[in-house]
């Protein structure tokens, strides 16, 4: 899989996730989490747009890192998502 492949399937499985997510405690840092995911989206498909596969993939992590986050503070919930809270 090269970086192109690996960054598409890291978009469609953090959009994936975003779309399913429903916030369970809404706060100033649950509202931070999900603003910087959907900025790290954002920022990872302009990097996309203009070839930068490296940047965008890394750009994706960090918005996944951030869904992660707040998974396990049981800030968010999805349904069958590989990450239980804490």
């Amino acid at each position: 899989m090269n970086v192109q492949q690996k960054y598409e399937q890291c978009l469609r499985i953090t959009s994936e996730a975003l779309d399913q997510l429903e916030v369970k405690q809404k706060n100033r840092v649950s509202d931070a989490y999900l603003e910087f995911t959907k900025n790290y989206i954002h920022d990872a498909k302009h990097y996309a747009l203009k070839g930068d596969y490296v940047t965008a993939l890394e750009a994706i992590a960090y918005a996944h890192g951030f869904i992660d986050a707040g998974v396990l503070a049981g800030f968010f919930k999805i349904e069958e998502y590989h990450l239980k809270s804490v």
